[in-house]
């Protein structure tokens, strides 16, 4: 007997059978019970989700002599002969090799007659976006008119292809990828029925990796199986796969803590050497990285980082996943790579700027806290009065002196406004007036660098603009022009604070 593929031996034969599309199931279940069945679906979703295996199902139940709670019986002549696909009044097309206006005049010629076994004739057209626009507006005719007990089923994996005026005359259904919960419990189910022995990883490893549906899932299982010749272990999964060992993603997650830049560019070029794809190895660490910062916001504990390297980690996930993205449209991804593992070098720096941006935003204190009044007793708050009335005038000025100095030096962005500000201090405080109003606005937005230099209370202050002076002058020569233009008037009534003559 020839052997039988997973993906053709488990193919389900039944409603219930399928998983993950429980929202198509439930209505075309309602549609056959309330006898409430469309001329027309189009099914739309990625490959090997379920479209055509559904299809063939819904021809089943529709066609089937001895239904059981809307179900096929798959032991009946129809449903044996629609799992080979033989059945009369079922027609399966192609649309990817027969896509022209012939191939649908015929089934628009075919069904103006009955059924030859059935009660139904379905018309499963695969890849249905391939059609040609001659041959929609062929198959467009028949939609708008369709003959009793002639079922359209379209299934295409690009709806956006399915033009306007055929979807608005079939019910459409929206395929869901299955999660990596329902393609493990499907392996599982496929490894115990064939009574596979196996390890919890390599089908976790498995479901883990699959992006496809269930058919790509099961014809990979069965692709690993043969490879195993026996057991199926994680490290068969992971040859078959193409990915690199775990622990390899370990060490470079290492290095990066350590910054050993040299080391991961040496690691990256090792796995070259070694075949694997470098490409499938950074997926690895992204997931990887993605779970360790998954677990530290949830304070979970991880080998490598701790929750001080979270916003490190942040910035490292978006940077990888930038080089991941261009990689794989590049000539040669190890470039990349190499320029993202350089890039790991300013994890150092971004811990700098953060503690240096913590240190310098500080309040200003206007009074004592209390904690302070506590600690310190009244004698030794007098004896450090005394000692401070003790210190010179002139070294008081020196230090002044010396701290403006290092301002200017140190900080650009107010530089010139304190070289040319007038700077006075006292025991309590330090005044600094400065030339204008808007010098004295951008002092104030840097409040918080002076205060890493003046551990006293600072006040900023400008002259005031006298503008009614300016008013006054301008007012006086727009009179004296008046009076020039009409000889003999006068000046009835004049306020300078209003300007009104």
């Amino acid at each position: 007997m020839a052997y039988e593929a997973f993906s053709r031996k488990y193919r389900p034969k039944s409603f219930k059978e399928v998983i993950g599309q429980e929202h198509v199931v439930k209505t075309l279940k309602n549609a056959v019970k309330l006898d409430r069945v469309s001329h027309a679906y189009i099914f739309s979703g990625p490959r090997g989700v379920g479209k055509t295996t559904i299809a063939r199902i819904l021809a089943k139940v529709l066609n089937c002599k001895n239904p059981v709670d809307y179900e096929p019986c798959n032991q009946c002549e129809n449903c044996i002969e629609i799992d080979k696909g033989s059945f009369p009044d079922m027609y399966e097309i192609d649309a990817a090799s027969n896509r022209g206006i012939d191939d649908i005049r015929m089934i628009r010629d075919n069904v103006g007659y009955q059924p030859i076994k059935g009660k139904y004739k379905v018309y499963i057209i695969d890849e249905a976006h391939m059609l040609t626009k001659e041959a929609f507006n062929a198959l467009l005719k028949t939609l708008e008119e369709p003959p009793p007990r002639n079922i359209f089923i379209l299934a295409t994996t690009e709806l956006y292809k399915i033009p306007e005026t055929i979807k608005s005359r079939c019910q459409t259904f929206i395929f869901k990828p299955p999660t990596k919960e329902q393609i493990k419990n499907y392996l599982l189910r496929i490894l115990n029925n064939e009574k596979i022995p196996y390890e919890e990883d390599a089908v976790e490893l498995l479901a883990q990796e699959l992006e496809g549906g269930m058919r790509d899932s099961a014809s990979l299982l069965d692709q690993a199986v043969t490879y195993a010749e026996g057991k199926l272990t994680r490290k068969d999964v992971e040859e078959i796969l193409g990915i690199v060992p775990y622990s390899y993603v370990q060490k470079f997650l290492g290095n990066i803590k350590e910054l050993k830049i040299d080391e991961n560019i040496k690691l990256i070029d090792t796995l070259e050497d070694e075949g694997y794809d470098i490409n499938v190895f950074w997926k690895q660490l992204l997931e990887a990285i993605h779970k360790t910062l998954i677990d530290l916001a949830l304070d979970k504990e991880d080998k490598i980082f701790s929750k001080e390297d979270l916003k490190s980690l942040i910035y490292l996930k978006t940077i990888f996943t930038k080089a991941y993205s261009e990689a794989r449209t590049f000539f040669d991804p190890k470039q990349i790579y190499h320029l993202t593992i350089l890039k790991t070098l300013y994890l150092e720096s971004i811990k700098k700027i953060e503690q240096l941006f913590t240190e310098g935003v500080q309040v200003i204190p206007k009074k004592e806290p209390e904690v302070l009044k506590q600690e310190i007793k009244p004698q030794e708050k007098q004896e450090t009065k005394q000692q401070e009335e003790i210190k010179p005038k002139e070294e008081q000025k020196q230090d002044l002196n010396k701290i403006i100095s290092q301002i200017i030096k140190n900080e650009k962005v107010i530089a010139v406004i304190m070289k040319n500000a007038e700077i006075k201090e006292d025991e309590n405080a330090v005044y600094i007036k400065v030339k204008s109003k808007s010098e004295e606005d951008i002092l104030r937005d840097n409040m918080s660098i002076l205060t890493k230099y003046f551990s006293k209370e600072i006040f900023i202050s400008s002259p005031e603009e006298k503008k009614s002076k300016v008013k006054e002058s301008k007012k006086d020569e727009a009179v004296e022009k008046v009076l020039e233009l009409f000889p003999g008037s006068k000046i009835i009534t004049y306020k300078k604070e209003d300007d009104n003559v």
